[in-house]
């Protein structure tokens, strides 16, 4: 792996989500790596240190809110960007609340989302 690229960890359990958001950073540059589940994520985090994880709330075994204060517990420093379907101002506020560094709402505004992306976790250092 090349050490000046990024690895970007994705946890999500929609296989059409991940496969486009897989796309969408490798063509930036970024290293991706995706699972669909918590206990995946804690371990994939605890074992690579990603640059960024972009996270889902609705996952088949917990949820990201309570996934970002677990990771919380042990990393202060990953950036963790939110995205979810759900815009309701109360899962963006517990998501910030739990941890995370930004909210974006699904569908993603690609430009909203790349300049996020680059902000937290710049494409060579």
């Amino acid at each position: 792996m090349d050490k000046n690229r990024k690895f970007i960890l994705s946890v999500e359990d929609d296989p059409d989500t991940q496969e486009m958001l897989g796309v969408l950073v490798k063509q930036h540059g970024y290293y991706f790596q995706a699972v669909d589940n918590c206990a995946d994520a804690l371990r994939v985090i605890r074992e690579k240190d990603p640059a960024a994880v972009l996270l889902d709330n609705l996952l088949p075994d917990g949820n990201g809110i309570e996934l970002c204060r677990q990771v919380r517990q042990f990393n202060k420093k990953v950036p963790i960007i939110f995205l979810s379907g759900s815009g309701f101002g109360q899962e963006q506020e517990e998501a910030l609340e739990s941890g995370a560094n930004v909210f974006l709402t699904k569908p993603l505004k690609l430009d909203k989302f790349f300049t996020t992306l680059v902000q937290y976790a710049p494409v060579a250092e």
